[in-house]
């Protein structure tokens, strides 16, 4: 699976690997509209260093002697204690040849106009020199070029909030790419049902008929109870997704009070995580996952989302 380096707007990068570009703009989409970004397969030198914000230390070290568990000290650990582990772990390029070998090819790749003030000002010509000093003046002149996408991203935001079809209108009101946009709407027409007033709330009548679709609980014990969802509920819009791994997820929008909600199984059935403009609230969602929920919302609410309550 190829690694993608992204440029944003602003005067950062990312690495992102993802399966191809339509993958590559929804997992983009998790942080930010990728309409103004850049991007490129790289293929150069990768060596990052990830390390834990623990303060430790040796007491008694002596030569060529071993170390006892008990002279092992650890000092401050509270951002571990106080937030999330993943999210305090930092970064650095690795203190090696690669490690220099990455910052650099990120530069020319992401930000070309200071790499070029940078390989102009470096006495060697052609390779990045750290210990070249830039005039001020040309590298804030260089960075106002780089800063040019952030300026192309506001005209095209402002265009676009004066373009009245249905695909602009729902980019502008999910701040969702256009091609994102495209194909979300094509998912919800799939699944959207015709001959639905789009003014009124569906009012189904109880159905004596055979049951349409029906399936268990996957879900072991430890993921408590699943939510009893009647699918012929008067006013509501009910969604199912299950992974390959048979993980579940319901989907419920009630039209009266353009409210979603979704269960999901892996995270315990007793929680219900509220969706707010196809965008689920206090979870980190797969791909495929969040893919489902944005397809259901704009199948219930699409329609009514860009109205007031």
């Amino acid at each position: 699976m190829p690694i993608y380096l992204v440029r944003w707007p602003d005067l950062s990068a990312s690495f992102v690997q993802a399966e191809g570009e339509a993958h590559l703009l929804d997992i983009l989409d998790q942080v930010g509209n990728p309409d103004d970004c850049e991007w490129s397969i790289y293929e150069g030198p990768l060596f990052i260093d990830f390390w834990l914000p623990v303060e430790w230390s040796v007491q008694g070290d002596r030569h060529r002697t071993p170390i006892a568990p008990e002279q092992v000290v650890l000092g401050d650990v509270g951002r571990l204690v106080s937030g999330s582990v993943v999210e305090a772990i930092e970064l650095s390029l690795a203190d090696a040849d690669d490690g220099y070998q990455t910052g650099a090819e990120v530069l020319r790749l992401a930000f070309p106009k200071l790499h070029a003030l940078i390989d102009k000002c470096s006495e060697t010509g052609g390779e990045l020199d750290g210990e070249v000093a830039l005039p001020e003046a040309d590298l804030r002149e260089a960075l106002h070029i780089e800063l040019e996408r952030f300026l192309r991203g506001s005209w095209r935001r402002a265009k676009l909030e004066k373009k009245t079809d249905a695909i602009s209108r729902l980019a502008r009101e999910m701040d969702l790419s256009i091609e994102l946009a495209r194909t979300y709407e094509q998912i919800a027409r799939k699944q959207q049902s015709g001959g639905r007033d789009a003014e009124r709330p569906p009012q189904e009548k109880p159905s004596t008929n055979p049951p349409l679709f029906r399936i268990s609980n996957h879900h072991t014990q430890d993921c408590g109870q699943p939510p009893a969802i009647d699918g012929d509920t008067a006013g509501k819009y009910v969604g199912y997704f299950a992974n390959q791994y048979g993980e579940q997820a319901v989907f419920v929008y009630d039209y009266q009070t353009r409210e979603a909600s979704v269960w999901m199984g892996e995270t315990g059935w007793g929680k219900a995580y509220r969706v707010v403009d196809g965008r689920t609230e206090g979870i980190t969602l797969t791909e495929s996952e969040a893919t489902w929920i944005r397809a259901c919302w704009l199948a219930a609410a699409g329609e009514h989302s860009d109205r007031g309550s």
